[in-house]
């Protein structure tokens, strides 16, 4: 009984997740939470996977999506274009994922935290593919949930293409993908 005590304890901990808010917005117009984010990253992960080159476990994938935001719990959400908030967002997101993840028992602390690390590197084929995930994503529902000039922080165009730039890489049809949406973005007055 003491392991199951363990990993209910741990879904209890994960719920915290719902309350961490982040910078998109929703279809009825507040904030999306991390876990909302995670879900539908792992979710659209699926969709994606054959325009990516290599095989994929997706299965890891998935389980990746779902656990990369966990350490947002203590942490919050560090946006992508808080240049100062990048510099500490990885030492506060793992000191928040040990807190969470050391809840379970051991063997799934271990894989779960090692999981987190290898997409927090983006060492491997399925973390890279899962990084490309997790940032195409919010580019999709920024374009699709924004209302026509809505760009309050006046991000351009070319700022947004330099973040995504390692897309590139991956796969050129999510690239392709990317550079549309950010022109479709432009033109209806979310980038300048």
């Amino acid at each position: 009984m003491e392991r199951i005590s363990k990993q209910v304890n741990f879904v209890e901990e994960i719920e915290k997740l719902k309350k961490v808010t982040r910078f998109n917005r929703t279809m009825d117009g507040r904030f999306e939470n991390s876990a909302e984010h995670s879900w539908q990253a792992a979710f659209v992960s699926s969709l994606f996977q054959e325009y990516y080159p290599k095989k994929l476990d997706m299965e890891k994938v998935m389980l990746m999506l779902l656990l990369h935001d966990l350490g947002e719990i203590y942490a919050g959400d560090t946006w992508v274009f808080d240049e100062k908030g990048k510099a500490f967002s990885h030492s506060n997101e793992e000191k928040s994922i040990e807190k969470s993840l050391g809840m379970l028992p051991t063997d799934q602390y271990q894989s779960m935290k090692k999981l987190w690390l290898e997409f927090e590197t983006g060492d491997s084929a399925v973390a890279k593919y899962a990084r490309v995930i997790d940032a195409l994503v919010p580019l999709i529902n920024h374009f699709i949930v924004s209302e026509d000039g809505y760009n309050p922080n006046n991000i351009s165009s070319e700022m947004v293409l330099k973040k995504k730039k390692f897309i590139e890489e991956e796969s050129p049809e999510l690239w392709e993908l990317t550079k549309e949406l950010i022109q479709l973005s432009k033109k209806k007055g979310l980038y300048l």
